[in-house]
C-alpha cells in the first residue's frame, strides 16, 4: 500500500496510508492530513488514485504545492520516493510492496535534445552496496601539490586547455556548471548523462548541474547517493566499466531503467583539500566502457572545475557584500532622516546634539518634538543592542514617541502609552529612554526616566552639578505593560545647562579596558570653561575621544545639551 509520511511536528498524522479515495491535505481539522501551520491553506492539496496511478493536485492554495521542488499547476503523477512540499512542510510519497508496474517503473515521456535538465529533476537515492570487484579507485593529488595527469589523446589535452581558459573567465556559478558539462560532453562523446552535485552549507547534496545527450530520459532522474557519499568521504574517484554487473549498483532503479553500462565519478576538491561535491558521467552504450585514463582526465577537469566553483562562490559573496554595503548606506541615510535636521529655535534656550552609531546604523535615538502650549518634547533613547535590529526598533520608537506625545496631556501618560505599545510587540528587546518636556513659558522641565541614565544639570549660580530623575527612574520600555512611571519637575535658571546622553558616552572604553564613567564627565563639566550647550557638548565629545584614543567604539553614542541663556544687564539712560 502506498503511504505519505512526514517527520514535521506540525503534521498531525505523520503516516497516512493511501487507498483509492482522495486524500486531502490542509490546515482544516477535517482534512485527512491536518497540518497545523498558518501558512498552509485550509484545503491545500490532494492525492488521488486513477487508472492505477497516484496523482498530486494543488487546490488553488495561497502558497502553492511543490513536487520535488517544482511548483505544480495541474494534476501530476507521483513516483516512488517523490517529495511533496507544502510551505515549509515536506511529505514523502512511498509505494508499497504491491503496486502497478506502470507506477513503480514509468516509461520515459519527456525528450531531451542534449540540453541541461533542471537540477530539481534529479533524485538522489540510497542503494545497498557490497564489495565491488569491477569498481576501480585511485588517489588524486591535492591542489597544493598537484601534477598534471598524462592524457594520451592530443585532442583531449587541447580540450583541457580550452576548458581551463574558459573557466578562468567565468564567474557566475550557473554558467560555470553549464560550461563544465558542455566541455565534458565534447570531451567524452560516449557519455550520455552528466551531473555536477555540490554539498550545501548544511551538508546536503544538491544536484545543481544536469545534462543528457539523447532523448528518452524520464522526467525524474535517479542516481546513487551512496556512491556520491563514498567519493566525497574518501576524496577518491571511482569508475565502473559495467554498472549492470557491478555489485555496488545492485538493484539500482536508475541502472535498470536506463540500462547504464559504465559510470565514473570524481570528487571536487577545493583549495583546502575539502571535498565540496562530485562530477559524475555515465553511458548507456553496451559496447563502450570508460577506462582509467578517462577517469584521470575527469579528475583533471574536476580539479579545474572545483577552483572555478570556488571563484564563483567568492564572486557571489563579494556581490552579496557589495549589496549589503549599499543597503546599509541607504539605511544609514534613512536613519539620519529620522533624527532632527535642525535645532529648535527659541528666544530663551539653545540646543546642541551629537549622534554617532557604532556601525552604519544604530539603536540610539534623540528627537525634538514641538508640542501645543509653547512646549518642546526632548527625547534621548537607547535600544538594547546595536546594528540593524536595533535600528529597526529605533524607527518604531520614533513613530511611537511622536504619536504618544501628540495624544497625551502629560509626560507620564506619553511614556505609559509608549511602554504599553512596545510591550505588546512581545520581542526580546527593551528600550531605555528619558523624556523631558520643556515649557517655554515657565522655563520648567518635566522629566520622566524609563531606566535611562539620569540627566546632568550644571547650575550657573554656584557651579553645582546634579543628576535629576534618579530616584524616579522606572523600568525600561517594553518589559511589562501597565507600569506606573513617575515624573520630576526642575526649573532651568539663566545659564543652566542640562545634558542628556546614552551609555555609549559614559561607558566608552580605552585601550586598558577602563570606562570613561559619569563621574569623569561631571568632573570635566565642573572644571571646564564651557558656558554654552554647544561648548559643553563639544567638550564632552573631546573627552570621549581623548579617553578612547584609537580604540573602536563599543556602542552607539548620543548626546543632547539644552541651555538657558545667561541673564544680561540692561543699561538705562
Amino acid at each position: 500500500m502506498a503511504i505519505l509520511t512526514s517527520s514535521d511536528q506540525s503534521v498531525q498524522k505523520r503516516r497516512c496510508p493511501l487507498g483509492k479515495d482522495p486524500v486531502i491535505i490542509g490546515r482544516h481539522p477535517d482534512c485527512d492530513i491536518h497540518i497545523d501551520d498558518g501558512s498552509v491553506s485550509r484545503h491545500h492539496a490532494q492525492v488521488t488514485f486513477s487508472g492505477g496511478q497516484y496523482y498530486l493536485q494543488d487546490l488553488n492554495s495561497r502558497n502553492g504545492t511543490f513536487l520535488n521542488n517544482q511548483q505544480i499547476h495541474h494534476p501530476i503523477k507521483l513516483l516512488d520516493q517523490s517529495e511533496i512540499r507544502i510551505c515549509e512542510i515536506t511529505l514523502t510519497f512511498s509505494l508499497g510492496d504491491v503496486v502497478p508496474e506502470s507506477v513503480r517503473n514509468p516509461r520515459p515521456t519527456v525528450e531531451h535534445d542534449s540540453q541541461a535538465n533542471p537540477a530539481s529533476s534529479v533524485m538522489l537515492e540510497d542503494f545497498e552496496e557490497s564489495s565491488a570487484s569491477v569498481m576501480s579507485q585511485f588517489d588524486i593529488p591535492s591542489h597544493h601539490s598537484r601534477t598534471h595527469n598524462h592524457i594520451g589523446a592530443e585532442e583531449k589535452l587541447q580540450a583541457l586547455t580550452k576548458i581551463t581558459h574558459a573557466l578562468s573567465e567565468t564567474v557566475e556559478r550557473d554558467e560555470v556548471l553549464a560550461k563544465i558539462l558542455d566541455f565534458l560532453f565534447d570531451l567524452f562523446t560516449e557519455a550520455d548523462r552528466g551531473f555536477v552535485i555540490l554539498k550545501s552549507e548544511d551538508g546536503r547534496l544538491e544536484p545543481l548541474g544536469v545534462k543528457t545527450r539523447r532523448p528518452g530520459t524520464e522526467e525524474m532522474i535517479r542516481i546513487s547517493r551512496t556512491i556520491i557519499n563514498k567519493v566525497i568521504e574518501n576524496k577518491r574517484p571511482v569508475i565502473s566499466s559495467d554498472a549492470a554487473t557491478d555489485d555496488r549498483f545492485d538493484m539500482s532503479q536508475s541502472i535498470v531503467d536506463f540500462r547504464i553500462r559504465s559510470i565514473m565519478c570524481a570528487p571536487l576538491i577545493n583549495s583546502k583539500d575539502e571535498a565540496i561535491g562530485v562530477i559524475q558521467l555515465d553511458t548507456l552504450k553496451q559496447s563502450i566502457a570508460f577506462k582509467e585514463e578517462d577517469l584521470e582526465t575527469l579528475v583533471t577537469v574536476a580539479m579545474q572545475a572545483s577552483l572555478a566553483i570556488q571563484k564563483s562562490d567568492l564572486f557571489l559573496e563579494s556581490k552579496r557584500a557589495q549589496s549589503m554595503r549599499a543597503d546599509l548606506e541607504l539605511a544609514h541615510e534613512l536613519q539620519q532622516r529620522f533624527l532632527p535636521q535642525h535645532q529648535p529655535e527659541t528666544c530663551e534656550f539653545d540646543f546642541f546634539s551629537y549622534y554617532r552609531p557604532m556601525q552604519q546604523v544604530g539603536g540610539d535615538y534623540f528627537d525634538y518634538i514641538l508640542l501645543a502650549g509653547n512646549r518642546i518634547g526632548i527625547i534621548v533613547a537607547d535600544v538594547v543592542g546595536h546594528g540593524i535590529a536595533a535600528a529597526l526598533l529605533m524607527a518604531k520608537v520614533s513613530a511611537e514617541s511622536r504619536f504618544a506625545l501628540a495624544t497625551s496631556t502629560t509626560a507620564v501618560e506619553a511614556i505609559s502609552k509608549m511602554n504599553n505599545s512596545l510591550s505588546g510587540m512581545q520581542i526580546d528587546r527593551f528600550v531605555t529612554l528619558v523624556l523631558g518636556i520643556l515649557d517655554l513659558e515657565t522655563n520648567q522641565m518635566t522629566i520622566v526616566n524609563a531606566g535611562h541614565m539620569p540627566p546632568i544639570i550644571r547650575k550657573s549660580a554656584n557651579g553645582e552639578i546634579v543628576q535629576v530623575a534618579m530616584k524616579e527612574s522606572g523600568l525600561p520600555l517594553g518589559i511589562t505593560d501597565e507600569y506606573e512611571y513617575e515624573s520630576v519637575n526642575v526649573e532651568l535658571a539663566p545659564g543652566d545647562i542640562m545634558v542628556m546622553y546614552t551609555d555609549g558616552i559614559n561607558e566608552a572604553m580605552n585601550a586598558e579596558g577602563n570606562q570613561l564613567t559619569t563621574e569623569k564627565m561631571i568632573k570635566e563639566m565642573k572644571e571646564g570653561q564651557a558656558k554654552t550647550p554647544e561648548s559643553v557638548g563639544k567638550l564632552l565629545c573631546d573627552v570621549v575621544a581623548r579617553h578612547a584614543g584609537r580604540e573602536p567604539a563599543i556602542d552607539d553614542m548620543c548626546l543632547v545639551c539644552i541651555g538657558r541663556h545667561a541673564a544680561t544687564l540692561v543699561r538705562t539712560p
